[in-house]
């Protein structure tokens, strides 16, 4: 089945609103005269989901700072739940003493309570949270404590030594901490070094980070890069040594200046749901819509470019030190980043919005 087909197929359980924006959509791009089409990047975006296997994805999250973390995870269990992807590791970067809980708290709730949970070992990045204290009370965790949680790089060197090679799609929506870490590991027994190991068993990188705002794209960090600054120094040497093909997902895409946001809709979930908890925290009270960054990128990596968006990719990033950096056009190499999808000159956001909306209430296929 095509990619824009099992979207459809997907749609029609969502709902009869994301029948209709489907549809309207297709329409669309009949009317345009213009066919959607996966770009080739080194191989077909999105190979996994189009074969009919689960993508096989390694989740990392800062789990701290902002509530779309949350929103984020409830998009990968809800597209788990629907068999198109397999959820190796769900690891947290930063430091916060709740989020390994949290993390398990929700993979506890879609009913996975043998997902592994990391967390760095290491000096990373320590930030304050809005919930995850207070999810991590409230909420059973299969992980007993935080010091339970499995060293995050030796976690991500296990998992991708035992991986098929060119088969996982690593996911970060958070500082790159644990990735610096792991292309730093060296080779231990038999196991391979980190970068080898990165080299040999990752298929893709799918990283929400950067602004990609004019031509040649920029950023000048004006609109703000959480997850570039925070830990600048592992930013730098991930981006300058990464083995294998990124995908860069920018904060235009599904945070400001993007105009995208969902989350409003949790209020109709359950109140025993963390995700909802999490969001009611942030806004302290009702849910409420955020922006998107973070479901967006779990979105791509696990269903590609499919109707949802187009994608740069020819050139590179020169990134600098202080995080600035401008796309160096050139041939096509490893790096990427997408681009809204226009039809009749307009965004689909909408389309977007409603597909990640659905996804984030929808039921887990397990009860709690």
């Amino acid at each position: 089945m095509s990619l824009q087909g099992r979207s459809l197929t997907d749609s029609r359980r969502d709902g009869k609103t994301a029948i209709v924006m489907h549809l309207k959509y297709l329409r669309q791009v009949l009317m345009t005269g213009l066919v959607p089409v996966l770009v080739v990047f080194g191989c077909v975006i999105g190979e996994g989901s189009l074969a009919g296997a689960p993508v096989k994805v390694i989740f990392d999250s800062d789990m701290d700072s902002d509530c779309d973390d949350a929103g984020a995870m409830a998009v990968l269990h809800a597209l788990a739940d629907k068999g198109e992807v397999e959820i190796l590791a769900t690891v947290t970067c930063g430091r916060n003493a709740w989020a390994p809980l949290t993390i398990s708290a929700l993979n506890t709730y879609y009913g996975r309570t043998n997902i592994p949970v990391g967390a760095p070992k290491f000096n990373a990045p320590l930030r304050e949270s809005k919930y995850t204290r207070l999810v991590a009370d409230k909420f059973p965790h299969a992980l007993r404590q935080s010091e339970d949680a499995e060293d995050a790089v030796e976690l991500y060197c296990r998992v991708l030594d035992q991986a098929e090679d060119n088969s996982v799609v690593i996911l970060t929506v958070g500082y790159l901490s644990n990735l610096s870490a792991l292309l730093k590991q060296s080779a231990k027994g038999n196991r391979p070094s980190g970068m080898e190991l990165v080299r040999r068993k990752v298929r893709q990188w799918a990283c929400m980070g950067g602004n990609f705002l004019g031509t040649p794209a920029r950023d000048d960090l004006k609109l703000g890069n959480t997850n570039f600054v925070v830990d600048k120094e592992a930013t730098y040497y991930v981006i300058k040594h990464w083995p294998a093909r990124v995908m860069f997902v920018g904060r235009e895409i599904g945070s400001v200046p993007s105009g995208l946001k969902a989350g409003a809709r949790l209020v109709e979930t359950p109140e025993n749901n963390p995700v909802r908890f999490a969001y009611e925290l942030y806004f302290g009270g009702k849910a409420k819509d955020r922006h998107v960054a973070d479901p967006t990128t779990v979105l791509y990596a696990v269903r590609g470019l499919g109707d949802y968006w187009d994608a740069h990719t020819t050139g590179s990033m020169d990134l600098q030190p202080d995080m600035t950096f401008e796309w160096k056009e050139g041939a096509a190499c490893n790096q990427g980043y997408l681009l809204k999808k226009r039809v009749n000159g307009k965004p689909n956001d909408q389309y977007i919005e409603q597909t990640i909306e659905g996804l984030m209430i929808q039921p887990p296929r397990k009860s709690p």
